[in-house]
């Protein structure tokens, strides 16, 4: 009987290590797959809160001077919105999403960028959260204003 007892206590035993094993092998792996889909759930909600300020850009220039239309937006993380003339785009400059795989540490940061051929006036700094953004075309005025409230 006490052989029967010995040989159960070796499985179990043996399970344990085999469980340990496992878990030290895959932990790693699931903690670093966590931390990539939420780096791609950010630049997702960025970009279409981009996308949506983008379309009313759109609108308003098609309406012409004097036109102003309002955005009601979600911004995954606090970030700076600015309008990059070179590339004609509008720019979310996201804090915590890094570049690459080659760059896990996200010492370079990520930007999610829509193009808008037409010149925007906008530079601000965006909290994580809902946001109203407001766009206007003023007479006179040669560029669009983006306002976030």
């Amino acid at each position: 009987m006490d052989s029967r007892g010995q040989v159960s206590a070796e499985y179990i035993f043996l399970i344990l290590i085999f469980l340990i094993v496992l878990a030290t092998v895959t932990v790693p792996f699931a903690g670093d797959a966590i931390t990539s889909s939420q780096n791609v759930s950010v630049a997702s909600d960025a970009k279409v809160a981009l996308s949506a300020i983008t379309n009313a850009v759109n609108v308003v220039y098609s309406n012409g001077p004097g036109a102003k239309r309002t955005v009601n937006v979600y911004f995954p993380q606090d970030a700076r919105l600015a309008y990059d003339g070179t590339n004609k785009a509008l720019t979310l400059g996201l804090q915590d999403i890094p570049v690459s795989a080659s760059d896990p540490s996200g010492d370079q940061k990520g930007n999610v960028q829509a193009s808008v051929p037409y010149t925007v006036n906008v530079d601000e700094t965006v909290t994580k959260g809902w946001h109203d953004v407001v766009i206007t075309w003023d007479v006179g005025d040669k560029f669009i204003t983006v306002t976030v409230q």
